[in-house]
This record gives C-alpha cells, sequence and structure tokens, in this order.
C-alpha cells in the first residue's frame, strides 16, 4: 500500500464520524456541564454560606487541585486500562460526586466535594485524546480533536440556561444532583457505541480498517524513539514546560473569566435571570465556532499548530484589556466584546492535544497530553478563579480583573510560540498507535 498520510476524510470509514465522535463529544460534554455549573450556583451558594469573594474563588478552584491528580496520572491509567474503560468508570464517579455536591452543609464540605469530583474527572481528557489517536490519522486529527473539543463549548453553553430555568424552580441543590444524573445515564450508551478496539467495530470494513491501521503504524514508525527510555522523560523535556505553563495562561482567561460571568452580569439591574444564564453560555457557543474554524484551518495549513494557538491567545488578552477601559454603562459593548472573547477562547486546547501525539511517541504522547493538559488546567482553573476574587476584593469593579486576565492571555501566547523540542525535528507522521484495552 503506498503511504498517503494526506488521505482525506471521506476516503475513509465516515461511521468514525457518526459513531465514534458523537460519543466522545457527549461524553465529554456531560462531564464538563457538571463543572462550570458551580458558577450560576455560587451567587447562591456564596449568601447561603455567607463567603466573601476571596472564598467564592476557593470554591471555584478546588475542583482544580483534585483534577490534577488524577490528570497527571492519566496517561499511565488509560495506557493500564485502556481509555473506553478508564472513561467509563469516570462516568459512574463524577455522576455521583455531582449530585453529592447537591448534599453540601457548608463551606468546608464543599471544598471537599469539589475536590473529589476533580479527581474523577481528571483522567478525561487523555483519555478521550489517546481514543481520538487510535482511530483518527493526522490529516484528519485537528478536525477530530475540535470536534471533539466543541462538546467543552456546548457543555459551558447548556449549563448556563438549563441551570438557570432548574434555579428559576427549585435551589442550587436541586440544581446539582438532576445535573448529575445523564453521567450515570450515558455511561451505558458509552459502552455500547465505543468497540473495544479498531477490529471490534462491525460497521468497519477491512479495508478501511487496514487502510487506518497501515497509516497509524506508519505514522508510529516516523518517531526516531524507538523505546530506547521510558516516558518519564517528558518530565525532563523543557518544551513540556513551556507548553504547560502556556496553556494554563489559556485556562486562567477560561475559568476566570466564565465562573465569575453570572456574577459579573448579575451586578447590573438590566439583564434578567433567564437572560444571564444566556449570556453566561454565549461565550461558550462562540467558542465553538472558533474551534472549529482554527482546527479546519489548521489541518489545511500543513497541519501547523503552535502560531494557530498563540495568536488566539494573544487577541483574547488585547480584548480583554479593551473590555476593561470600557464604560459600565455600554453593556451592549461590553456583551460583544465577551462574545469576541469567547469566540478565541477554547482554541489553544486541540491544537496543543494533536500537537503533542505529532512530536511524541504514543506511549509518551498519551501520558504528556495529561501533563500538559492536567498542568495547565490544574494552574488555570485554581489561579484564574482567585485572580477574579482577589482583583474583585480590591476594587469596586471587574475592570483590575479583566486587566488581570488580559495579561494572561498576551504572555501565554508569547509562550506557546515558544514551545518547540529542541534537538529533534518534527515528524512528518503523528505519534499514534492501537493499544487495545486489556
Amino acid at each position: 500500500m503506498a503511504s498517503n498520510t494526506t488521505i482525506p476524510a471521506k476516503d475513509l470509514a465516515k461511521q468514525r464520524w457518526l459513531i465514534i465522535l458523537p460519543a466522545v463529544f457527549v461524553m465529554y460534554m456531560i462531564s464538563f456541564f457538571d463543572r462550570v455549573n458551580v458558577g450560576m450556583a455560587l451567587p447562591y451558594i456564596a449568601k447561603e454560606f455567607t463567603l466573601n469573594p476571596v472564598q467564592a474563588g476557593w470554591i471555584g478552584g478546588a475542583f482544580a487541585w483534585g483534577y490534577i491528580v488524577t490528570q497527571m496520572l492519566a496517561g499511565y491509567l488509560a495506557l493500564r486500562l485502556g481509555p473506553r474503560r478508564l472513561i467509563g468508570i469516570c462516568l459512574i464517579l463524577f455522576g455521583s460526586l455531582s449530585m453529592l455536591t447537591g448534599l453540601a452543609r457548608n463551606f468546608q464540605e464543599l471544598l471537599a466535594i469539589r475536590f473529589v469530583l476533580g479527581l474523577t474527572e481528571g483522567p478525561i481528557y487523555a483519555a478521550s485524546s489517546m481514543l481520538l489517536a487510535q482511530w483518527f490519522i493526522k490529516s484528519e486529527r485537528g478536525r477530530a480533536f475540535g470536534i471533539s473539543n466543541l462538546s467543552v463549548a456546548a457543555g459551558g453553553f447548556l449549563a448556563g440556561p438549563i441551570s438557570a430555568a432548574v434555579l428559576a424552580h427549585h435551589d442550587w441543590r436541586v440544581m446539582m444532583i438532576v445535573e448529575g444524573l445523564p453521567a450515570w445515564i450515558f455511561c451505558a450508551v458509552w459502552f455500547y457505541a465505543i468497540p473495544q478496539r479498531l477490529d471490534a467495530a462491525r460497521w468497519l470494513s477491512t479495508e478501511d480498517r487496514e487502510t487506518i491501521e497501515y497509516h497509524i503504524a506508519e505514522e508510529q514508525a516516523a518517531h526516531k524513539d524507538k523505546n530506547v527510555d521510558s516516558w518519564l522523560t517528558i518530565f525532563i523535556e523543557p518544551f513540556v514546560w513551556v507548553l504547560v505553563l502556556g496553556f494554563a495562561c489559556s485556562q486562567v482567561i477560561l475559568y476566570g473569566l466564565t465562573l465569575w460571568l453570572p456574577t459579573i452580569f448579575k451586578a447590573t439591574d438590566q439583564i434578567s435571570g433567564m437572560m444571564i444564564g444566556v449570556l453566561s453560555g454565549a461565550p461558550f457557543i462562540m467558542s465553538m465556532l472558533g474551534i472549529y474554524y482554527i482546527t479546519n484551518r489548521s489541518d489545511k495549513h500543513n497541519q501547523e499548530r503552535r502560531w494557530h494557538a498563540a495568536i488566539p491567545m494573544i487577541v483574547s488578552g488585547v480584548l480583554l484589556i479593551v473590555l476593561a477601559l470600557t464604560a459600565t454603562h455600554l453593556l451592549y459593548l461590553q456583551i460583544a466584546l465577551i462574545l469576541a472573547i469567547g469566540f478565541l477562547l477554547k482554541m489553544p486546547t486541540p491544537l496543543i492535544s494533536s500537537y503533542l501525539t505529532e512530536i511524541l511517541p504514543l506511549r509518551k504522547a498519551v501520558p504528556a497530553v495529561g501533563v500538559v493538559i492536567g498542568g495547565g488546567s490544574f494552574l488555570g482553573q485554581l489561579l484564574g478563579p482567585l485572580l477574579v476574587g482577589y482583583t474583585k476584593s480590591m476594587s469596586t469593579s471587574f475592570g483590575p480583573s479583566f486587566i488581570a486576565l488580559g495579561v494572561a492571555g498576551i504572555c501565554g501566547g508569547a509562550v506557546l510560540l515558544a514551545a518547540r523540542r529542541g534537538g529533534n525535528s518534527e515528524p512528518t507522521f503523528p505519534s499514534t498507535g492501537l493499544a487495545e484495552e486489556p
């Protein structure tokens, strides 16, 4: 068979795009939904537990402490258990913890539950990345990662209006319990939809399977690293830590802005409760458009990833500073700027993940995704809400908070541009393998 890693997706099994991706999409949407709905509940939680802005920031950041622990181990767990089985276990666990959030009786219990919720969701992203790397080749991987990451935006958008609708008739505790149930229900769908391995997919023809296997094996063989050292060597790779830092800056903006959006909108009496929910979710819808645009553009431009991830971060930083300088009575202009930032908000995530699978062999790429996405998410989820909380406690407006987030975006974009693997050219083929689920 002739080598051709630019084989168009339409010439391979279309069922991958209709079965694998939708299942990953819904699964990750549910997981992200359970992460961000605390933002809608936060004003009510703060009132019930009499929390100050700093304590409210800690509620938003507690998830990150648990998330980082299992995210850093996610690559190892995915390689040992297989992504399909690992994700199924996580669905049961994080659904349970999400519902348990509604039973918290005080600030300390809520912190503890949010921490354990982070533990249960930590492995999901790296496991999803490994699953996609097993089913999609380099020329289509940007789009595959991009479509799967649209689920984050969809979950974030739905969390706003659905949470607002529940809160209109019930309290925040009922909201948490109701929104934790879908994870349990979807777990059964997950095991039914996702085959254990490539040759177990009855809907995949022998010719298509052999084509995919051939290209994936060829991609893997292109790496100079042939099992001569341990996957643990990723921890001494400077570019990995540069990517952690750059990605963390994008997450500082994501969690710092979106967690506080309901509170920001609630500060004005011009917006109703339901509209607060819609506007809080609107940036996530914009980010879906942004992810689709940037991943398609990246695939079409020779699978270039770093510049496509860095430039949107820099632009979002500039827009945040403009937002800080916009007069408070110009409400519609502020909303327009927030939507524009939302368009750029999630662009770096799928590109950084794709980049890692393309410059490292599978046994290193999957753990590296866990380290970069996990480490960056930890720092962003911890520092973003706290950064906004502390700057808001020193001012009567959110202006200084927006400036701080803007500086993070500009610095993060510059850092991503510096993230190149030294002493080793980036391979023509991405690192993907077909590890079978034990």
